[in-house]
């Protein structure tokens, strides 16, 4: 999905905008998408540790993996 696709998404289950960063590692407890190497990483940091969750192609399957995340951690289901 694209970065405003996301965005939506995450607000229309509650993730509040703290708990996910998006283009870089933000040390505090959140969810964080960053490109690297010509990969899109998705990092968890917690306690300003980031421990990597995914590596992934493209832009798009790394904003899916973080919202299929997000829906798992908060028992929700994925929108339509």
């Amino acid at each position: 999905m694209k970065k405003e696709q996301l965005l939506s998404n995450l607000s229309a289950i509650g993730v509040n905008a703290t708990s996910y960063s998006l283009g870089e590692i933000r040390y505090s407890d959140c969810v964080c998408v960053v490109a690297e190497n010509d990969k899109w990483k998705v990092y968890y940091v917690e306690c300003d540790k980031p421990a990597e969750l995914a590596v992934l192609d493209t832009e798009e399957q790394a904003y899916d993996f973080v919202y299929e995340t997000f829906c798992k951690w908060l028992g929700v289901e994925k929108l339509q």
